[in-house]
């Protein structure tokens, strides 16, 4: 019915999971195996009926799943920036299994309760991720997070702690934030 505002991560050395906007602009995760001459074999996704080697994916917002970057966090565990219910920014983490089978929500923070979306999110070390993103003003801001390696989420310097980065006042929109080096990004 649907898929947009779409992000694709590496699960293992042929399995992929996809987080986007599905029907009702709900948000998604669905994975697939990819072999090495291209062949796609869905592992769970909305059109399981008419797949034998499918399951149903997980619908992990029932709100809204849009502008997403999922990234991984440790071997079995996945953040995911999104712009979800009343167009609020939320991170979202998961453990998704080596198959693909099995994708489980662990916790989810409301880092911005006016806009979330355009969003880039990127590993800064071990524990702490950024996130480039639109959010009050349609400007540009950048907000930081712990996760650890059960998933739980911690806000650092967020919109809701009240001391992000406004790094553009005029626009921030259709973000990509790249580590330059051991502590500069771009």
């Amino acid at each position: 019915n649907a898929g947009s505002f779409n992000s694709l991560v590496q699960v293992d050395s042929d399995t992929y999971a996809l987080a986007y906007a599905g029907t009702g602009d709900n948000g998604f995760i669905s994975t697939f195996t990819i072999d090495s001459d291209g062949v796609i074999t869905p592992i769970r996704i909305q059109d399981h009926t008419n797949h034998a080697s499918a399951s149903a994916n997980l619908v992990h917002d029932t709100s809204r799943g849009k502008w997403n970057s999922l990234v991984q966090v440790d071997s079995d565990t996945y953040a995911l920036a999104y712009k979800g219910k009343d167009k609020d920014g939320f991170i979202s983490t998961f453990t998704i299994s080596s198959d693909g089978t099995t994708i489980t929500k662990v916790d989810t923070l409301e880092h911005d309760t006016v806009l979330g979306e355009h969003n880039s999110l990127v590993q800064v070390d071990s524990d702490t991720y950024a996130l480039a993103y639109r959010g009050a003003g349609e400007d540009g801001f950048i907000s930081t997070f712990t996760i650890d390696s059960d998933g739980n989420i911690t806000a650092v310097r967020t919109q809701s702690e009240g001391n992000n980065l406004e790094h553009d006042t005029n626009a921030g929109s259709f973000n990509s934030l790249v580590q330059v080096d051991s502590d500069t990004y771009a």
